[in-house]
């Protein structure tokens, strides 16, 4: 009988205790009013292959040591510089070309003594003035197939047109005394300028412009060259024109061509006529 009682006993105090022992239970995850999150698309990180990068043109600036060339009556030629970087490696090539107008050749000869024009040709599309500097000797560059933007000398001056017909061998002729014309008065320099190129980064040329130069706006172009192709290009104009009396007077030349001529005439009398008296007197 007591080990009866000592059983329920021992039932008794044990429901209790398993009764108080905690139930551990995952909740259901709350699910929001209308469709579900969308999963952000997965970002590849790998890099883009070198093909699909577009490349960076070359870096190439210039600047010269003044903006304009002003012809005064003392004008007796200059020398600007011109200078600039480029990203190496290459070669750099510079052009100066004047405006482009007509110019007559006028051909002579000797007639009885005399001196006279027997005959004379035109021709278009002349460069004003023309000069070509390079960090290399010019024929091997070109000789690279540098293409048709940058001419020699003879070059250009075989893109001239001639006004009227004429045999070649005599048209010859007239082209030329044309280069030779415009040598002696220095628009047209025989040798071929020296660019300097210094840290592989860093150029700079002397650019000689004469005392006869004509008025006009001049196109200033430096190019970069790599295994003789044409990487880079930059162009500035470069304005030329008379300042002071000098501009004064040949404008109103230019407005005025009777009053001028009348007052050439004028003064042309006065001063033989002061002459004439002083050496009278003397």
């Amino acid at each position: 009988m007591r080990r009866v009682l000592l059983g329920l006993l021992l039932c008794l105090l044990a429901v209790p205790a398993f009764a108080q022992t905690p139930r551990l239970e995952t909740p259901p995850p709350s699910v929001p009013n209308g469709p579900p999150p969308s999963v952000p698309p997965s970002v590849s990180t790998a890099p883009l292959p070198d093909s699909a990068i577009p490349a960076a043109p070359p870096d190439l600036v210039m600047d010269l040591s003044s903006a304009r060339v002003s012809i005064t009556s003392a004008f007796q030629g200059e020398k600007l510089l011109l200078f600039g970087m480029f990203d190496p490696p290459g070669e750099v090539v510079v052009v100066v070309q004047g405006p482009p107008a007509r110019e007559t050749v006028m051909r002579k000869e000797r007639f009885l003594g005399l001196w006279l024009n027997t005959g004379r040709q035109g021709f278009d599309d002349v460069p004003a003035y023309y000069y070509i500097a390079a960090s290399q000797p010019l024929q091997r560059l070109l000789a690279r197939g540098t293409g048709g933007e940058i001419l020699s000398l003879a070059d250009r001056l075989a893109s001239v047109r001639s006004v009227g017909s004429r045999e070649d061998s005599e048209l010859t002729r007239f082209r030329i005394g044309l280069t030779e014309v415009k040598r002696r008065e220095g628009l047209y320099p025989a040798d071929i300028g020296q660019v300097t190129i210094q840290a592989n980064r860093l150029f700079r040329v002397d650019l000689p412009f004469p005392s006869r130069l004509p008025e006009g706006i001049y196109d200033v172009r430096a190019y970069l060259l790599r295994d003789g192709k044409i990487v880079a290009a930059v162009q500035r104009p470069l304005p030329v024109s008379k300042v002071g009396f000098n501009a004064q007077l040949a404008g109103w030349a230019s407005r005025n061509g009777e009053f001028y001529g009348l007052g050439a005439i004028l003064m042309a009398l006065l001063v033989g006529w002061l002459g004439g008296t002083i050496m009278r007197r003397l």
